[in-house]
């Protein structure tokens, strides 16, 4: 009985040894394989310089950390107490067939083009400054266990002459970043940025300079997942503001497509800079990010 015990720890520590320390590297391998036939296609269709939107990001975050509960169990022999451990799981289900989830599988191959360096991806000004007014988790993760596909890209910025920021307390007058960015968005007189909105509507008129910063900066695309901006501009494909443009409003997915890259399933990552726990099994109920760590993941 020995025997076949230490046979299976051994076969049990084979096993963690190789996800841990050669998954990460052959998954990359191929993915990056995969993903060098597209370079000629996009080197062809000058593709090269991607805007990324927050939204990318934010959905970037592939893994995250969660409290993996193993039920309740006596302390010293008297007093019941709930255990449990910290773990990373992947955010989405393998069967998701959400938009968010379709795009999601084609941002390996996109960062692993980005690390080959046949695309550069961008952030900028206005870009920097959403991300000010919201939780750093977002984008980079909440947990410590938390992983993002983009991990280690070094984005470009873009200029932005007409972005400025002040700082400041309110009590000496100073406004909100959000009050700042409002009045710097009304006080804008580009004329691509003035027609967008117009078509777009005021609602979207941080993704309407969004677009013209990536028009202006010769950008072949402003990658998003707002799905909402990507029905409207695609509802007013037909419009001169939309039409004329050159830099193109796309998805994850739809830029995959265009260029023919591997959906990649994002549990294939899940070991990627991983010295702790991990349960690729598991995914959050809803396949949605958590904001906060009080739901329980589902196998």
């Amino acid at each position: 009985m020995k025997f076949v015990e230490r046979c299976q720890r051994v076969v049990r520590n084979a096993k963690s040894r190789a996800l841990y320390n050669y998954l990460p590297k052959t998954v990359d391998w191929a993915v990056r394989v995969a993903a060098s036939s597209a370079r000629k296609r996009i080197l062809a269709q000058n593709a090269s310089r991607v805007l990324v939107d927050n939204t990318v990001m934010g959905h970037a975050v592939t893994h995250e950390t969660a409290w993996i509960d193993t039920g309740r169990q006596m302390w010293g022999g008297k007093v019941p107490i709930d255990t449990g451990f910290a773990a990373r799981i992947p955010v989405h289900r393998e069967d998701d067939d959400s938009d968010a989830a379709r795009s999601v599988r084609f941002l390996p191959a996109i960062a692993s083009l980005a690390r080959q360096g046949a695309l550069t991806l961008y952030s900028s000004p206005e870009l920097m400054d959403e991300r000010l007014t919201q939780p750093i988790g977002r984008f980079s993760g909440y947990g410590y266990y938390d992983y993002s596909v983009f991990s280690g890209i070094r984005f470009g910025h873009l200029d932005d002459p007409a972005y400025s920021m002040r700082i400041g307390p309110a009590y000496l007058g100073v406004p909100s970043l959000t009050e700042q960015r409002r009045a710097r968005l009304a006080a804008q007189s580009d004329p691509l940025f003035q027609a967008l909105v117009a078509v777009l509507g005021p609602g979207n008129s941080q993704d309407a300079w969004h677009i013209a910063t990536a028009e202006s900066s010769g950008c072949f695309c402003f990658l998003t997942m707002d799905f909402r901006l990507l029905r409207a501009v695609a509802s007013q494909q037909k419009h001169p503001a939309i039409a004329g443009l050159k830099t193109r409003v796309m998805s994850p997915e739809a830029f995959g497509l265009l260029f023919r890259l591997l959906p990649v399933s994002p549990r294939l990552f899940s070991y990627h800079n991983a010295s702790y726990p991990v349960h690729p099994e598991f995914n959050w109920p809803d396949s949605r990010r958590r904001k906060r760590r009080s739901a329980s993941p589902r196998s």
